[in-house]
Order: C-alpha cells, then sequence, then structure tokens
C-alpha cells in the first residue's frame, strides 16, 4: 500500500498524470467525455478509479518536505486530513516540466510548448481532487488483539470520504516569474504563461518568505480531506499500520482521542515489504509481532496532550538510493495494565531440546535463519529486542549475522552440540536448549546420464536418528518426487525424470523426522538429460507436371522446436514449410536437372542441435524421354536433309547430351540457389 496519506502533494502531478488520456473533446473547450473515463499511461488501461487507485505517487513526484496531520474523531469512523508539502528548486522545475509534458498528451496544441498556463493549472487542479479520492491512503486501522495480519487480513482498510478532498496550490504558475507573460493561445483573456525550464540566470531567493511568492523555485500544496475508518469497534486495542514506502522528509502527526491509559505497548519496523500493506500482509505470511528487524530508517514520538489525548509524531525517511524497497510500521496501542517482565518463553515452534540440524553441507553455513528464530521465543517486549546467545566447540566459529541469522562452520564428520538461550534486557532467560549440527548423510549416483526412474544414493552419517527424506529431480522449476522414504541405512531412491528436457539436473533431498529440524538440500551430481534426436517421416510425394514435391510428419521426443533443411543431390535447394506437426517441400522443377536419379534429404535438428534425416530417391528420366516422329506419315512431307541416317526425323536438331546437362546444372543452381536466401 504505497499511496499515503501524505500523497496528496503530487496531486497536481498525480492530475497530470490520468489526465494524459482523459482525452478532452479539443474543440475549444476542455470538456471531459461522458461515460467512464479510460486511462491507458499506465499500460493497462482502466478507469478514473482502477488507475489512481493503484500508482504509487513517489514514483512520479518528489516533494522537498510535508507535514500531515491525522486527527481522529471521537467515534473513530473518521479522521480529518490537513497536510502541506513544499517543493523547492530544481524538484518545482521537474513537477513543471511533468506537467507541461503530460498536457501535450491531453491536448498537443497547448502542451509540449516549454511554456504552463494558468489555464493548464485549472484543469489539473479540477482533476487533482476527484483523482485523490480514489488513492490508498496507507494507513490501516484495526482493533482487537494486536498483530501483523495473515491470511485474510489486509491492512489497507481505510479510504477518502467521497466528496471529501480539497487541495489547493501556490506558485505553481509563479506570478512574480521573471519570463511570465500572456498566453500565446488561450479562452481567457486573463491566462499567463511561465516557462517550464528556468532561465540559467534566475536568482532563487529563498530568504524572502515563502508567502511572498517572489519566484519560480517554490511550489506550495495543501490537502484538506475526510478518511473514513471501517475497522475500530473498540478503541482500548487497536493497531495502527503504516507503509512508508519511498517516503522521505515527512512528518505524519496522529492524533488519537482522550482514552484514559491509552498508552503504546509495541512497535515494528518491517523492511523490505515493498509491495505494500495491501498486498505483503493480505493473504500472505505476515511478520512474528515484535519480530521485525528494522533499518532505523522511520522514527516516532509520543506526545501527550494537554486533554490528556496521545499523538504519534512520526518521521519516515527512507533513503531514496533504495526505492523501491519498502517498509511497513505497525504500532500497538492498548489501556491494559503495563505487564510484569516476565523471562522470555520458549513456543512451540522451537526445536525440543536434543533436537538435530541437518545441513545439506559441510563448511559455513547459516543454520538457522531469523524468521525462523523469531517463531522460537515469546516476550512482552518482543522477540526482537532479546539476545539470542549460542555456545558450542571453538571450531564451529558461531557467529551471528547482520540480519540475526546464526551462522556456524558446519563439520563434515560427526554431528557437534550447541546450546543456545533468550536473554532480556532484565538479563532474565528462556533457559537453554542443547542440539545437534551436522550432515546427516551423503548423496551419489552411479549415472551422470539421466536415466528415467534415475537412481539417487544417500549413505548417512554415524549418530543420526532415523530420517524421513524425499528425493526430487529438479530442473528449470519443476521437479519429480520420489515420495517419503525412510532412511535409516544406505538407501537407493529411483526418482522418476519423466517430461525433463535436455539440460543439466540437480537432486533435491528434503528431510523431516522426530526431533529433527526441517532441511532442504540441493545437490548437483553431474546430472545431464541428454536430446533425443526427432522423428521424421515422409507421408506422400507427388508430381505436378515437371515439378515435385513431398511431405511427412515430425515430432521432438523432448518437446523441442525443430528446424528445417532441404538438401538435393548434397546440396541446399529451398526452404520447408512447417505447420503443426507436418512439414512440406516446396515445388522442385526436375526439368532444370540432369536425367536420372536424384537424392532429395530434409534433416530436422532440434534446438540441442540432435539431428534425423529423412531421403527420397527422384527419377526424372521420364521428363526427357523423346518420341521421335516418322517421317513419311507427316502431312507436311519430309526433307531428307532434316532426317538422320536412320530417317529419325527432327531428333537431329537436339542439342549434344552434354550441353544439355550443362545448361540444366546452371538453371537449377540459379534457381534453387536463390531460393536458400
Amino acid at each position: 500500500m504505497r499511496e499515503h496519506v501524505g500523497a496528496f502533494c503530487i496531486a497536481l502531478s498525480m492530475a497530470i498524470v490520468i489526465a494524459s488520456p482523459l482525452m478532452v473533446q479539443n474543440s475549444g473547450d476542455a470538456e471531459l467525455e461522458e461515460g467512464p473515463i479510460r486511462l491507458e499511461q499506465f499500460g493497462g488501461g482502466g478507469s478514473l478509479e482502477e488507475q489512481c487507485g493503484s500508482i504509487t505517487f513517489e514514483n512520479m513526484f518528489e516533494y522537498s518536505a510535508a507535514t500531515f496531520d491525522i486527527i481522529f474523531n471521537e467515534d473513530w469512523e473518521y479522521a480529518d486530513v490537513r497536510a502541506v508539502a513544499w517543493v523547492n528548486e530544481t524538484l518545482a522545475d521537474d513537477l513543471r516540466e511533468s506537467m507541461d509534458e503530460f498536457m501535450e498528451l491531453i491536448d498537443p496544441q497547448k502542451g509540449g510548448d516549454g511554456w504552463f498556463s494558468t489555464d493548464e493549472r485549472e484543469f489539473f487542479r479540477a482533476l487533482a481532487s476527484e483523482c485523490i479520492e480514489h488513492t490508498l491512503t496507507r494507513i490501516g486501522l484495526r482493533d482487537g488483539p494486536a498483530h501483523r495480519g495473515g491470511v485474510g487480513i489486509d491492512w489497507k482498510n481505510t479510504s477518502w470520504e467521497d466528496d471529501g478532498v480539497m487541495i489547493e496550490e501556490f506558485n505553481i504558475v509563479p506570478p512574480r516569474h521573471s519570463q511570465i507573460r500572456g498566453c500565446s493561445s488561450s479562452i481567457g483573456a486573463d491566462c499567463e504563461e511561465v516557462p517550464v525550464i528556468p532561465d540559467s540566470n534566475r536568482n532563487c531567493d529563498t530568504s524572502i518568505p515563502q508567502s511572498d511568492g517572489s519566484d519560480e523555485c517554490r511550489v506550495k500544496l495543501w490537502l484538506n480531506a475526510t478518511m473514513t475508518i471501517p475497522g475500530v469497534d473498540d478503541s482500548s486495542s487497536f493497531t495502527l499500520a503504516f507503509n512508508a514506502s519511498n517516503m522521505s522528509g515527512a512528518r505524519l502527526d496522529f492524533t488519537f482521542p482522550n482514552d484514559d491509559g491509552l498508552r503504546l505497548d509495541m512497535w515494528d519496523e518491517c523492511e523490505g515489504r515493498d509491495v505494500g500493506l495491501n498486498e505483503s500482509t493480505a493473504g500472505g505470511q505476515a511478520p512474528v509481532r515484535g519480530g521485525c528487524i528494522g533499518d532505523g530508517s522511520s522514527s516516532y514520538e509520543l506526545i501527550t496532550n494537554d486533554d490528556g489525548g496521545l499523538t504519534l509524531e512520526l518521521y519516515p525517511n527512507g533513503w531514496s538510493a533504495d526505492w523501491p524497497e519498502g517498509e511497513d510500521l505497525f504500532f500497538d496501542f492498548t489501556t491494559e495494565p503495563i505487564p510484569v517482565d516476565d523471562p522470555p518463553q520458549w513456543t512451540s515452534s522451537a526445536p525440543s531440546d536434543g533436537a538435530w540440524f541437518p545441513s545439506p553441507h559441510s563448511g559455513e553455513s547459516t543454520w538457522a535463519s531469523w524468521n525462523s528464530i523469531s517463531t522460537w521465543f515469546i516476550d512482552e517486549s518482543g522477540v526482537s529486542s532479546l539476545d539470542i546467545q549460542c555456545t558450542a566447540d571453538s571450531s564451529m566459529e558461531l557467529t551471528e549475522g547482520s540480519d540475526r541469522s546464526l551462522r556456524a562452520i558446519i563439520p563434515s564428520g560427526d554431528a557437534q552440540e550447541v546450546t543456545c538461550e533468550a536473554i532480556d534486557s532484565a538479563m532474565q532467560t528462556s533457559g537453554s536448549r542443547t542440539w545437534h549440527l551436522g550432515v546427516p548423510f551423503t548423496v551419489s549416483t552411479d549415472s551422470h546420464k539421466l536415466s528415467d526412474p534415475h537412481p539417487v544414493t544417500l549413505t548417512p552419517a554415524g549418530g543420526w536418528p532415523e530420517l524421513q527424506v524425499e528425493v526430487s529431480l529438479v530442473q528449470s522449476g519443476s521437479s519429480h518426487s520420489s515420495g517419503i522414504t525412510t532412511l535409516s541405512e544406505e538407501t537407493t531412491i529411483l526418482a522418476p525424470s519423466s517430461d525433463m528436457i535436455p539440460g543439466d539436473v540437480w537432486v533435491e533431498v528434503s528431510v523431516q523426522g522426530d526431533g529433527t529440524y526441517h532441511m532442504e538440500g540441493l545437490y548437483d551430481l553431474g546430472i545431464t538429460k541428454e536430446s533425443s534426436p526427432p522423428l521424421i517421416s515422409i507421408s506422400d510425394s507427388m508430381w505436378d507436371g515437371s515439378q515435385w514435391s513431398m511431405q511427412g510428419q515430425y515430432s521432438d521426443p523432448d518437446g523441442e522446436s525443430v528446424s528445417f533443411t532441404m538438401r538435393v543431390d548434397g546440396s541446399a535447394a529451398g526452404s520447408v514449410s512447417v505447420s503443426g506437426n507436418s512439414w512440406s517441400t516446396p515445388l522442385i522443377d526436375f526439368s532444370l536437372w540432369e536425367s536420372g536419379e536424384h537424392t532429395v534429404e530434409i534433416e530436422g535438428c532440434d534446438t540441442s542441435n540432435k539431428c534425423s534425416v529423412t531421403s527420397q530417391v527422384v527419377n526424372n528420366s521420364i521428363l526427357f524421354e523423346v518420341v521421335e516422329p516418322d517421317c513419311e506419315a507427316l502431312t507436311c512431307g519430309c526433307d531428307p536433309s532434316l532426317c538422320d541416317e536412320g530417317g529419325g526425323g527432327i531428333g537431329g536438331l537436339l542439342p549434344a547430351s552434354g550441353v544439355v546437362s550443362v545448361l540444366l546444372a546452371s538453371v537449377a543452381a540459379i534457381m534453387y540457389g536463390r531460393r536458400r536466401d
């Protein structure tokens, strides 16, 4: 949920973006088309509500500073929002330039000319309020026991009230701009415009009060709006969630109604949640309450007001170099008394004492991630505040990573013991548990050429308990599992490999068992699926006068694409047409070849360069048979000078066969050689 309550400050910019395809009727007046407004600038199209409800403001616009006051009403059904943002120096220039570019998409006769006018400003101002009504607020508010979401929970539950948004701007068209002029074309005589690219000699006198409006180096924006809150029936316990993705230079003051004893119980700064509250906590895996490890980019202060109410002053200030990395903030409020500081406790999700931690390989490795560790303990201060201390033989070199994961040198021989406990700020301990770390088995195969099924051998290491293993052959995101097998001695498991494509194949082994921590290991055993050549058959051939062709079917056992080459007597001659699983040759004019037998070959090669050849012999002699006429039977008589000694008629007019061969070969080479190009 990247859109937030402060996103108003790009309202004008937002209007620009949404306006591009609103395509007004360009007949002088800029009237919007009736019916649903379609927007295409973000690639998917959609109505005004669809587009404004999904866009991220900060991707288009950056403000220098902004403040937001969110004041919750006594009934917790609404909040009044008042905000102001400043856009200074080059950011103001960027805003005007963007507005001019988007105006060109709306009306090429007015926009894109390097000038921005008061007429254009009014158009965007009118659009902005309507657009903001559909944007996400970035705020979630839910009552009840504190939590961080999960299946069926969408923290994006607040919205802007219909017709409850008003925006104003100051100085987008500076009245004292050094280059301000009357508009070159306008429907109003009082129109003025300024260049969007500033003069290199301009003087931004920032010492003059901003209310003076003396130069073009600053823009100021205001928002007044009403936010609806459907999630609070009992304000004695609630969670405020806020998505701070891509925000910096902002301050947000959340003022709550006076509720005796209301206090902040816990807060979380959860990093990397770039899709925001609307997806990352709706139907997905939610973080453990108190288990997030923040980067310190957001901070807060809690103020007690004169009337006894509380104000949460929030300062999200992410580093722009990290965008679009996301961040979700959670604040748990309650009126319950501060709990007794009890020692941290192990949870039912934690590995039991004496558990086994299998590792796929020996050497330096992460044997427990923070996502897992954060579920092992519970403490009223949050698990992220606990000090997780582990001890083991010095050869294991136990360390804690920057992400609070636990690392060690995993031994290649017998498993080694490691003992861990959690200690809170009062030096109270959860009590220790001892586990075993090591490599439970070796994985091997007696064949590097993939078979179906393929044998994979697991050889257990000594001292490990009985394990439940599942072996899979993995390739390009797909896998073929053997099913679960009990491993207590050396076992060869046959893993299916049907439908795998040619290329490298990896072995994945999943491990579970009583008192055994779950493990998944990926192993490269040098297994390769070899490609099989395509299958090619001839179904038919035919003559059409002196032209001949043939056709057939093909398939590839591995499902790879197949390309074809045609050769006549070993020389490439024309291209093969393919349709579905059928192929066909072009018409070959065999009157251009020498009389006799000719071999037509069709070669099909798959993407692994495995090829098959099929061929057919074509005898074109019939095309060269000559029937000599009987001179005496000719009605015109027979000139003896035209007859050979045997009275063979006109056969003597034919050139020598050697000359014919040369001519035909030359013509064929020219014609079919060109077809290859």
